[in-house]
């Protein structure tokens, strides 16, 4: 039974950003008519990508951490269970964005620590407890889809979050690192100013989920923008301090996030609209295969990946290299990802426990970043040209923009990321 926990929290962990997300898209798409449903929705997304950011105020070790997060999973599996009361939809949608953001990244610190001590080793028992999770939770969700009970899917994710809760335990446990390290819970505020930004950011994001949901005017989508670029000069200064310590490694893990948004946010809304069919699976089929084949492709070819990576951005612009552009930039983010999780675990200036929240502090910076360069974009555009900002997420909006628009704003988000890609490479390259 303990093995089947610890492989239950390898898939929660692994997968934990996308079985929640699923699962409360899909509470949404079959209530569509009815908004409360999609306050799961946008809380989840709003607090799974700032959850990272969070974490710099909090001091707790990393396994405290870890059942921290399968706790907040279980008690927000829960809360969606009665999600026609909005209060119970948002309740759960925040502790269930906290928890597949931060069960991932506490849940590889500490399984980076066992093995490194030589306590704790994957086995094939372990694997084989994850396949038959991943068969189970497919045959519920298509069980709920069908019949559309979608409790029986939230009672199931609370049934995996607190297995993966004890095999966590169970974990750390084991490992002499970790033995009385744990604390009394402690919050730390590093400035009012901090909590400010992260504050703003809440509201911002949600409010971006939010206008892509809804018709909205569009001075209000103008109002959006200038505040998503004051936000964006807050979030690159409230980063400095961590800048100087491990630059020019900070440029590489904002890049990773960057490059993550352009591929799994922004190219499949841009290439939806404009091939006319959902390129959901097939982007996510291609990052996950190029995120594999990464560190096997270029294994000894490690300095080939950025030349790729800005290959791969050229690609995307045009129809019909498009997709391949998107798979040599997820074997970019595949091969960079394994890189800088070696760099920054035995960077001098960085605590072990921190390391990889340092890392998706910063990608989470990237990630947010880009989405504010991409929304500040067509809001003004919609402003000063008087389209329908929800055409460019849905082809079938009436008074959308026309395909020149479309295709100007690709080139123009591409161009950023590249421009970024470029600078990073620059510097990355004299370090290694």
């Amino acid at each position: 039974m303990s093995i089947f926990n610890e492989g239950v929290l390898d898939l929660l962990a692994n997968a934990g950003v996308a079985i929640p997300y699923f699962f409360c898209l899909t509470l949404y798409n079959q209530n569509k008519n009815i908004f409360v449903y999609a306050l799961p929705f946008l809380m989840l997304y709003t607090f799974r990508a700032l959850g990272m950011l969070l974490t710099t105020f909090i001091t707790l070790p990393a396994s405290t951490m870890l059942a921290m997060s399968s706790l907040l999973g279980v008690i927000g599996s829960l809360c969606i269970l009665g999600a026609s009361n909005p209060i119970l939809g948002i309740v759960g949608g925040v502790l269930l964005g906290l928890a597949s953001s931060w069960i991932w990244p506490y849940y590889l610190t500490v399984r980076s620590r066992g093995k490194l001590d030589k306590e704790f080793k994957f086995n094939q028992m372990h694997t084989l407890s994850v396949v038959l999770t991943l068969l189970i939770l497919v045959i519920v969700q298509l069980i709920a889809t069908k019949t559309k009970l979608l409790d029986l899917s939230f009672i199931l994710l609370a049934v995996l979050f607190f297995a993966a809760m004890v095999g966590g335990m169970q974990i750390t446990h084991r490992l002499t690192f970790y033995q009385g390290m744990e604390k009394k819970p402690k919050f730390k505020i590093n400035s009012l100013f901090s909590l400010i930004v992260l504050a703003s950011l809440v509201m911002l994001i949600f409010i971006i989920r939010y206008s892509r949901l809804k018709a909205v005017s569009n001075t209000f989508d103008l109002v959006i923008s200038i505040i998503a670029i004051v936000l964006f000069l807050f979030l690159a200064y409230y980063q400095i301090d961590i800048h100087k310590k491990i630059f020019p490694v900070s440029l590489v893990a904002i890049n990773r996030g960057v490059v993550m948004n352009y591929v799994m946010l922004y190219a499949i809304f841009d290439s939806t609209v404009r091939f006319g069919f959902n390129t959901l699976m097939p982007i996510y089929g291609l990052y996950l295969i190029g995120f594999e084949l990464g560190p096997v492709l270029l294994k000894k070819h490690q300095s080939w990946r950025y030349p790729l990576l800005l290959l791969g951005l050229v690609l995307a612009l045009l129809n019909y290299t498009y997709f391949i552009g998107l798979f040599l930039c997820a074997i970019f983010v595949g091969m960079d990802n394994r890189i800088l999780n070696n760099t920054l675990y035995n960077h001098p200036n960085l605590d072990s426990e921190r390391a990889f929240l340092i890392k998706y502090q910063l990608s989470c910076v990237g990630n947010v970043s880009q989405q504010l360069v991409y929304m500040t974009t067509i809001y003004f555009i919609s402003y000063f040209t008087k389209i329908n900002a929800l055409g460019f997420f849905n082809s079938h909006v009436a008074a959308g923009p026309t395909n020149s628009i479309l295709y100007m704003v690709h080139i123009f988000i591409t161009a950023i990321v590249f421009l970024y890609a470029a600078v990073t490479f620059y510097f990355a390259r004299e370090k290694e």
